[in-house]
């Protein structure tokens, strides 16, 4: 750590410092830098429950737009088919043969 890192007096009751400094023994590092690695690796895990939990919102909120979607594409559907049946029921009526003017009773 360089010169211009800011101190400070951290109190630890007796028994977490000596667990800390066990630690730092069996890490092979000094008691700040096994203090550091403990913190760094707490606010990892803390960052990763965080983005699983963004990560869970988000995959509802897709669900959510997927399944919007899913209904819209069946509503879609149905009003395709209703146009092709509308289609066919026009298509037979022009296919239809008209009665002549001639034979239409004149007023």
């Amino acid at each position: 750590m360089s010169h211009t890192d800011s101190h400070f007096n951290l109190r630890l009751p007796e028994g977490l410092k000596a667990k800390l400094t066990a630690a730092a023994r069996e890490n092979n590092r000094s008691t700040t830098a096994e203090a550091i690695a403990r913190l760094e690796e707490t606010f990892a895990r803390q960052d990763i429950v965080e983005a699983k939990a963004t990560r869970d919102a988000l995959m509802v909120e897709l669900s959510a737009v997927l399944q919007a979607g899913l209904s819209a594409a069946e509503d879609l559907d149905e009003v395709q088919s209703a146009l092709q049946e509308a289609q066919k029921i026009l298509d037979a009526k022009l296919a239809a043969p008209r009665p002549s003017e001639e034979n239409e009773p004149r007023q």
